[in-house]
């Protein structure tokens, strides 16, 4: 069961929580932040699943929301603690490093240009004036991350492309992309590249599967991810396994459609002609054998999906 501290008698609702963080957001996100943020300053605790029931939300929508948080900084989660505010500065060990100050940036701005055209830049690409505490994280993108002025312009087009301006969530991204070894101006374009193309493939099929008002959440885009990225399977290969998988059980299930092509990885299948080809004639030969494991009634996919989950 989590439990929730951020060592304060009162709850306080940042700035920048209210302008940078909340208008993307999703609603029931919003709902479980300040559940979550009164809790902490309580010091009570509670699970996910009386969260759930209290907000009237799907538990799998709780542990989104606190994921969604921690990935913009918002929070800390790491299952057992759900962290704000100097709890959470105390628990991130990001930095190795201290930031210089703001005397110390300027005098190295003086005899670096490029530094000081980022500045400018910068403003330009957030759509807001920079604050000492954001020039002093941008250069220390640049000092401690060792990205390039160049580098550091990309990844702020990146973040807002996304519609992220908060801070906190691009120097989570800049210290993901120095661990990931993208410092480098092709480095990071093909990395963004892959973005592109990723969050396309995601977008046309959360469009397909009727997905309207959350993420996909971590398990279905491990499963997403596998079957692009390790299996090469495109939006049709996947809308055909979902149309299979609809027919038979009547909802989407993630690890039902993952069986369907699985199978076909196996036995070479690589084309909607050649899967629905497969597909009948899997059929048939089951059908011989009374065993067709696609018009198996006796199958529980609840109970296959939870097992999968946890497996994942």
């Amino acid at each position: 069961m989590p439990k929730f501290n951020c060592n304060i008698g009162f709850i306080p609702v940042s700035c920048d929580f209210i302008e940078n963080l909340m208008p993307a957001a999703n609603g029931a996100y919003v709902k479980v932040y300040l559940l979550a943020l009164s809790l902490a300053a309580e010091r009570r605790e509670m699970s996910s699943s009386e969260i759930a029931r209290k907000l009237n939300l799907l538990e799998s929508d709780v542990v989104n929301a606190f994921d969604y948080w921690d990935k913009l900084g918002a929070l800390k989660y790491d299952k057992e603690n759900v962290l704000f505010g100097d709890a959470a500065a105390a628990e991130n060990e990001q930095r190795e490093t201290p930031k210089k100050s703001m005397d110390e940036i300027a005098e190295e701005m003086t005899n670096n240009r490029a530094l000081a055209d980022l500045c400018t830049l910068s403003q330009e690409i957030l759509g807001k004036p920079l604050r000492n505490r954001d020039i002093e994280t941008l250069y220390w993108f640049y000092d401690e991350l060792g990205l390039s002025p160049e580098v550091i312009a990309m990844l702020l087009e990146y973040c807002v492309s996304k519609d992220k301006r908060s801070m906190n969530y691009i120097e989570k991204v800049a210290v993901s992309w120095h661990k990931n070894g993208i410092i480098s101006i092709d480095a990071a374009d093909k990395f963004i590249t892959d973005e592109k193309e990723k969050n396309g493939y995601f977008s046309s099929l959360k469009k397909l599967f009727g997905i309207d008002g959350r993420n996909f959440s971590k398990t279905e885009e491990t499963y997403l991810k596998k079957w692009r990225d390790e299996y090469g399977m495109d939006e049709n290969m996947v809308g055909l396994a979902y149309e299979y998988c609809v027919m038979q059980t009547n909802k989407l299930s993630f690890p039902y459609m993952n069986s369907i092509i699985e199978r076909w990885v196996q036995n070479g299948v690589k084309t909607v002609e050649q899967a629905e080809k497969d597909h009948e004639d899997f059929k048939n030969k089951n059908r011989h054998n009374n065993l067709n494991v696609f018009d198996d009634d006796s199958v529980d996919y609840d109970e296959l999906e939870k097992i999968m989950r946890d497996k994942m």
